[in-house]
């Protein structure tokens, strides 16, 4: 564990002493889901970040050209989302930079944040990372709304857990999003009565102080491997029933 925490490029959460929250979605884009959150987050006045899947960003780059244009940050979240810790070093560098390649020709800008697929990384992904000079981001605040288990359950477990600097882990993509994308509105009312500022991650990390490695969260246990169903192996070929 001290070698993990030992990388400068990991941050489980921003700035403990500053008011500041970071909405973070993963598995995206998707065509029914993601112009849905996009919508949100314009009526709010919000800006988030979006952890695309390379070959969602390929089928459906003018989703992330607008999340981009709206002023959305964009990260790197593999290319097929695979459980990357089980990888050799060349097909994490594999699936890293061909989705850092398809992203580049959407938006014309690499990204330069990662998430690993599930949360789950290792030695062998961080230094790969690092290496792409990405900053790997986990997240310290989650609903686990890919279980769907529920709007109200979303909402309050996103409220529990909301703090200064806290990273929130949602989800746009890779299943049925309906409770998320209901949830969303009270979570961002919610969070900004109480005085939280949403902010992208590069807002986040501009804001970070010095951080010791002692200060790093362990590798967090709370979300384990979706089973099937919570991820497709492929693409949905049709955006879903309202």
């Amino acid at each position: 564990m001290a070698a993990l925490q030992a990388h400068n490029r990991l941050l489980y959460t921003g700035n403990r002493s500053l008011p500041e929250i970071a909405l973070t979605f993963d598995d995206g884009p998707n065509p029914y889901y993601t112009p849905q959150v996009l919508a949100i987050l314009q009526q709010f006045g919000i800006k988030a970040t979006f952890f695309c899947v390379g070959r969602q960003v390929a089928r459906y780059p003018d989703l992330v050209k607008q999340e981009y244009t709206d002023g959305n940050l964009i990260g790197n979240h593999s290319w097929s989302h695979p459980n990357l810790a089980l990888l050799s070093g060349s097909e994490i560098v594999s699936q890293i930079n061909l989705t850092s390649d398809t992203i580049q020709q959407a938006i014309g800008v690499r990204p330069t944040f990662f998430r690993p697929p599930y949360g789950v990384f290792n030695e062998k992904v961080l230094t790969q990372a690092n290496l792409l000079s990405l900053t790997t981001i986990i997240w310290n605040d989650e609903a686990r709304d890919w279980t769907m288990p529920g709007t109200v359950v979303i909402v309050s477990r996103i409220l529990n857990l909301a703090d200064d600097g806290a990273i929130i882990l949602l989800h746009d993509g890779g299943g049925d999003r309906s409770q998320t994308i209901a949830a969303l509105p009270t979570i961002i009312t919610t969070l900004r009565s109480r005085g939280f500022q949403f902010v992208t991650l590069q807002q986040m990390l501009n804001d970070m102080p010095e951080r010791p490695a002692s200060t790093q969260a362990p590798v967090s246990e709370s979300t384990p491997l979706p089973t099937a169903t919570s991820y497709p192996t492929q693409p949905p070929t049709d955006s879903p029933t309202p």
